[in-house]
């Protein structure tokens, strides 16, 4: 075979080459960094609903400070219009509360949705899932071979063994189809698809 006589180290090497995974690693690393920067925004996020939720919190108790001293430190004349007055801004103060309390409800809402999101995403970290992984490393060969103009079958029984190879060689016209069997080395099938190609 004239690909034989080549030296063998050039044949490795130029085998390697071919098998560039390089993009593959850097769609990792771009994952983990848009995983990363969602965290953090998700807990700036949440941070800052806890701080409005406290300064709320705050103006809540001041305006009932403010409601509980009025309402004690009325004079016994002009009663009635003193009475009247109080009774306006005790509305206003209660109308106040009202909207700070429901202001308050919906923070706290916002606050318990970000915690749950933030949860959901901390769940869902594809990168620690190994039948993900496992599932990449298959999809990452079938790609390779593709490129190459090979296209495999798996086995139905036993994923990520193959079985089956269609060599197609676009220059010549010509379609091979090859059984892959156990007792011929993985050297032999890659040898022979060279050969074809």
């Amino acid at each position: 075979m004239v690909l034989l006589d080549e030296d063998l180290a050039f044949l490795i090497s130029s085998t390697v080459t071919n098998f560039n995974i390089k993009s593959d690693i850097h769609s990792f690393e771009r994952i983990a960094e848009h995983l990363q920067a969602i965290q953090k925004a998700r807990t700036s996020a949440v941070d800052e609903s806890r701080n409005n939720l406290l300064a709320l919190s705050r103006k809540l108790e001041l305006a009932k400070t403010n409601t509980n001293s009025l309402m004690s430190s009325h004079e016994a004349k002009d009663h009635s219009s003193t009475m009247l007055a109080l009774d306006r801004e005790k509305f206003q103060l209660a109308k106040s509360i009202n909207e700070l309390e429901s202001s308050n409800h919906a923070l706290e809402g916002k606050v318990q949705q970000a915690k749950g999101e933030l949860e959901s995403v901390e769940a869902d970290d594809v990168l620690s899932d190994p039948k993900v992984v496992a599932e990449d490393d298959v999809l990452l060969k079938l790609k390779v071979y593709r490129s190459l103009g090979i296209e495999v079958e798996q086995d139905e029984e036993v994923p990520g063994v193959f079985t089956k190879a269609v060599v197609r060689n676009p220059a010549k016209g010509d379609v091979h189809v090859v059984k892959i069997e156990s007792r011929f080395s993985k050297f032999f099938y890659a040898n022979y698809f060279w050969n074809v190609l």
